[in-house]
């Protein structure tokens, strides 16, 4: 007798075992940056995730015209400063656009088209601009109606009083028609027309989602709903063949109007009816402080609007005939009037009188602990975007400007008199007529960018104070998240006084004074850089003063120094001091700096931008803090110590805090800092974890105290080396 076992090899159904190795831990960085600034266009107050200038522009835009000054176009900060980050070796930042208080949003009524509800109500379909603001003046949004029979044999069935189904014949047929689609469907003779929408569609069947009667559009130009007879639907047959489809679609189009012209801009083509939103970018909750990412696939012109969400829902969209465009709802505007640095950057929700220690806690009531959170604006917007390591506004250090009266337009000039006839009162010679000699061709006209009607203020008007207060908050940001470091700048205009001025100012405020209670030091968190860098002007060639010399553009140098960062970090090391390296694109420094002027600015921590022969680079990388944390490289290797030791220490939760664990802990941090000491980031370290740090009523309440210290390699930044003649032949090397 023999005994067989039965034995199941397959899977049980509904359970999938996919082996999959655990992710891999991803490196702690210290090279991605942050710009707040003023944008053409893009989401206000939200940061966005850029790997290159090309992935920038496509969000906000180009260069952005803020004022003129004098007839000269005053160029945003933030385009030209994401730009030189990638061209000094960033490789990824956030780019944060700010405006003026509430932006209105540009909105336009769609021509064209309408929603029909069964009660017989019409209403327009309505759709927003993208983003809010003036760029979007000009544009023009028009639809084109497409009707695409349906080669099938169809059959409708009516379902009661519910909408009925369409049985097409031709799988084709069935393919070409999507869920949210609208048909026209022509019963025969004598029998009503309707407008219905396709639901889902398998295996040749349409469901149908809704259904409406209407009247033809050659009734009049803006035709209404007929309302459904029920008698009328019930009088027909349960099943009737031969009916003839058309699948209705459209295309959206949007223009813009330049001098005259219609420019094509975009081009949505073979768009449903029911669903053509969906190409749109998301509507917007209609509440304030929503942080919603640009979706890259879908437009960058248009936004669906929350006043067609429920009306598109109950009702039908259908096309008309006759129904043109009109102007717009609602004008785009950034609301940038006047430029107020404390309501562009700063949160108003926040309060004034926060500090480092108090940011974090008031952030996390707006944001996670409200009935209703809430988005922070400006800078705070940053506040939760942990891998962020460096902050600037490239924006913030420039003179404000002021609206002004447009021009009067130019009188009419008097009509030329008419021609003298000639005197033939005496005898003339004929003389031999030659050829006139050709003139050269005119050069190519290079458009001036319109300039808006805002003026740059005087340099006598300029107030340090809202742009000083909201430095203070910036570095206060920082410190408070203790992982981050702000890059600052002053204005252009500023001489070696005002600079020193500014300095004495923003160090002695009491908002960023060291606490007696903590180790923390605020202004270690913070560094400046001085002179502006002047790059070439790629889109105002008409403003260089010879055709062979390329136009000039002051900008900020918080770009190109948060790039050379980056790229400084990347191939060496965070610990490595990002000084005495070329900048890649300026020519030129405004205003210059004598020698004199240098050292005074580096005896006040400025870490000052120097001309040599071929090359423009800073001489040191000071914080705004004395001591030893006075070199940015050793800050920024703090802070990523900091950063290691929490990855570290959330593995070592849950363990039973004895004697064996905390050894364990000892050689795993000490192996840590082995393989940095050698790399070259400190001279050398200790790790403590013995009764001495951990008392006994940490260790009675399960509480682990590991102390590292480590002594940072700091950069030699100058060292005087004398040469001595003191006789004949004799040569004496002093240092000192």
């Amino acid at each position: 007798m023999s005994t067989s076992t039965l034995t199941f090899h397959g899977r049980l159904p509904g359970v999938d075992c996919s082996p999959a190795l655990p992710p891999a831990e991803q490196p702690i960085r210290g090279d991605i940056a942050a710009f707040v600034g003023f944008a053409e266009r893009g989401p206000v107050d939200t940061p966005v995730p850029v790997v290159d200038y090309a992935s920038f522009t496509a969000v906000f835009g180009g260069d952005y015209v803020l004022a003129s000054d004098g007839g000269t176009p005053v160029y945003a900060a933030l385009p030209p400063a994401v730009k030189a980050f990638f061209d000094n070796g960033g490789v990824r930042c956030y780019a944060v656009r700010v405006t003026g208080p509430n932006p209105a949003t540009a909105r336009w009524e769609l021509p064209g088209i309408q929603i029909w509800q069964q009660d017989g109500t019409v209403s327009n379909v309505v759709v927003d601009a993208a983003w809010p603001g003036s760029w979007s003046a000009g544009l023009q949004v028009s639809t084109a109606p497409i009707a695409r029979p349906l080669a099938a044999d169809a059959v409708y069935r009516r379902a009661g009083a519910a909408p009925g189904r369409l049985e097409l014949r031709s799988r084709g047929a069935t393919a070409a028609v999507q869920p949210g689609d609208l048909l026209d469907l022509d019963l025969g003779p004598g029998r009503p027309r309707l407008y219905v929408r396709a639901g889902p569609t398998a295996d040749g069947l349409v469901t149908i989602e809704a259904e409406m009667t209407y009247r033809p559009a050659a009734e009049g130009p803006s035709p209404q709903p007929d309302l459904p007879d029920p008698d009328a639907l019930a009088a027909l047959p349960s099943a009737l063949s031969g009916v003839s489809i058309r699948l209705l679609r459209m295309d959206l189009v949007v223009q813009r109007l330049e001098e005259g012209q219609l420019l094509l801009v975009e081009h949505l083509p073979d768009l449903a009816y029911g669903s053509f939103g969906t190409v749109l970018q998301p509507s917007i909750p209609d509440i304030s402080r929503s942080s919603i990412q640009p979706a890259l696939d879908r437009s960058m012109d248009l936004r669906a609007s929350t006043v067609n969400d429920q009306a598109a829902v109950t009702g039908l969209i259908v096309p008309v005939a006759g129904l043109p465009a009109g102007p717009p709802l609602i004008e785009g505007d950034e609301k940038l009037d006047t430029f107020d640095p404390v309501a562009v950057f700063l949160d108003e929700l926040l309060p004034a009188g926060v500090t480092v220690f108090s940011l974090i806690n008031d952030a996390d009531a707006l944001t996670t602990l409200a009935p209703e959170p809430v988005q922070l604006r400006g800078i705070y917007s940053l506040l939760a975007i942990d891998e962020v390591a460096m902050i600037a506004c490239p924006d913030l250090a420039r003179r404000g400007w002021s609206a002004v009266a447009p021009l009067p337009p130019d009188p009419e000039s008097p009509p030329p008199p008419p021609p003298r006839p000639p005197d033939w009162s005496d005898f003339r010679c004929c003389e031999i007529e030659t050829a006139p000699t050709p003139e050269p061709p005119a050069a190519n006209p290079v458009a001036t960018p319109a300039l808006p009607p805002r003026e740059l203020d005087r340099i006598a008007d300029f107030q340090e104070e809202p742009m000083r207060r909201v430095q203070e908050a910036l570095v206060t940001l920082c410190a408070a998240r203790a992982d981050l470091v702000a890059l600052l700048s002053v204005p252009q205009h500023y001489d070696t006084p005002a600079v020193l001025s500014w300095h004495e100012q923003l160090t002695s405020s009491n908002a960023l004074a060291a606490s007696e209670t903590s180790a923390l030091t605020p202004l270690s968190y913070a560094a400046y850089w001085h002179p502006w860098l002047t790059v070439p002007e790629p889109n105002t060639p008409q403003l260089s003063v010879l055709r062979t010399v390329p136009a000039l553009r002051t900008v900020p140098p918080d770009g190109a120094i948060a790039g050379m960062i980056a790229a400084r970090e990347l191939a060496r090391g965070i610990w490595v001091a990002p000084a005495a390296v070329a900048l890649r694109g300026p020519v030129a420094l405004t205003p210059g700096l004598t020698q004199i002027e240098t050292i005074r600015l580096f005896d006040a921590h400025a870490n000052v931008v120097r001309q040599r022969p071929g090359s423009f680079s800073p001489i040191a990388a000071h914080t705004l803090a004395d001591g030893v944390l006075l070199q940015l490289s050793v800050r920024r290797l703090l802070i990523w110590l900091r950063k290691i030791a929490l990855r570290a220490g959330m593995r070592y939760t849950f363990e039973v805090n004895n004697e064996r664990f905390r050894a364990l802990v000892r050689r795993r941090f000490e192996r840590i800092l082995a393989d940095l000491a050698q790399r070259g980031a400190w001279h050398d370290f200790r790790v403590l974890t013995d009764e001495g740090v951990t008392a006994g009523d940490n260790i009675e309440n399960g509480r682990l105290v590991i102390a590292l210290q480590v002594a940072p390699t700091s950069p030699v930044e100058f060292i005087t080396v004398t040469l001595v003649r003191s006789g004949e032949g004799l040569l004496e090397v002093a240092e000192g």
